[in-house]
C-alpha cells in the first residue's frame, strides 16, 4: 500500500517538474526489479514524450548483454543523445540494471552527465545507490522504490546528530556524517532537525561555537533557494 502511494507521489512530482520545465537531466530509480520502476516510467513518458510505450524513436532503453553494459554501448548512447530528435522535442535514455556498467562504461557515462545534450533526459534503474560510482549517483536525482518509507525518521535523525556531537574532532564528525550517507534531497530536512538539538546543547554548555553554528544554519534556512545544503551541513558539522 505504501509503495503505491509513494509511486503516485513520484509520478506527480515528475509531471509537475515537466509542466514547470524544471525537470532534472538525470534520475536514479532505486529499488527491486519488480517494485514498479519501469511501469512508473512508462506512465510518465506517455505524456512527456509522448509515447504509449517505450518503443519510440526518441526513447532508447539499454540493458546488459551477457551481464555487462559495455563502454561501446554507452558511447553509442552518447552519440544518439547528441542527434536531433525524430518525432519529439526531446530524447530519453533509460539504462536498465545500470550497475552492469563496467568501470570503463561508468566513466564514459559520467561524461554524459557532465556535458548533457540539450533536451535530453536519463533514467538509471538500479537496486542500490552503491551499485554505481558516487560521482554518478551525486549527479542524479534519486527516487527510492520500496514497500516501506525510506525517509529517515526523526529518531534516526537525532541519533545521527548525537553521534556527530560525541566526536571531539572535526575530522571524526565528518567521518560520521559521510558514513551516514544522508541523501541530497533530505539534507535540508536534516539541518532543520539539527537546530533544536544544537539549541539544547547550547543551554547545557553555553558554547560560542554552537551559538555561531545555529546562527549560520538559521540564516541559510531563511534563504533556501540559493543554498548548497550539502555544503551548509558540512560547514556546520566542522564548526561545532
Amino acid at each position: 500500500m505504501y509503495n503505491e502511494v509513494m509511486q503516485k507521489q513520484i509520478l506527480l512530482y515528475l509531471q509537475n517538474c515537466a509542466n514547470n520545465k524544471t525537470l532534472s537531466h538525470a534520475y536514479s530509480f532505486i529499488g527491486a526489479r519488480n517494485i514498479g520502476r519501469t511501469e512508473l516510467l512508462k506512465s510518465f513518458l506517455i505524456d512527456f514524450v509522448p509515447s504509449q510505450d517505450l518503443n519510440h524513436p526518441d526513447i532508447r532503453s539499454i540493458s546488459p548483454e551477457k551481464s555487462i553494459i559495455s563502454i561501446n554501448k554507452i558511447r553509442e548512447s552518447r552519440s544518439w543523445l547528441a542527434q536531433t530528435p525524430i518525432s519529439s522535442d526531446k530524447k530519453v535514455l533509460i539504462i536498465n540494471s545500470a550497475n552492469a556498467m563496467n568501470t570503463e562504461a561508468q566513466n564514459a557515462f559520467l561524461k554524459i552527465l557532465e556535458e548533457p545534450a540539450k533536451n535530453t533526459y536519463i533514467f538509471l534503474l538500479i537496486n542500490h545507490k552503491d551499485q554505481v560510482l558516487p560521482t554518478i549517483y551525486s549527479r542524479t536525482v534519486p527516487f527510492y522504490f520500496s514497500g516501506k518509507p525510506v525517509i529517515e525518521s526523526e529518531n534516526q535523525d537525532n541519533s545521527l546528530i548525537q553521534n556527530i556531537l560525541k566526536e571531539d574532532s572535526s575530522n571524526q564528525r565528518m567521518r560520521v556524517w559521510l558514513e551516514a550517507g544522508v541523501e541530497k534531497e533530505h539534507i535540508q530536512d536534516w539541518i532543520e532537525s539539527l537546530i533544536p538539538v544544537l539549541r539544547a546543547e547550547l543551554l547545557k554548555h553555553h558554547s560560542k561555537k554552537l551559538s555561531k553554528a545555529i546562527r549560520i544554519l538559521l540564516d541559510s534556512l531563511s534563504r533556501p533557494i540559493s543554498q548548497n545544503w550539502q555544503l551548509v551541513a558540512e560547514q556546520s558539522i566542522i564548526s561545532i
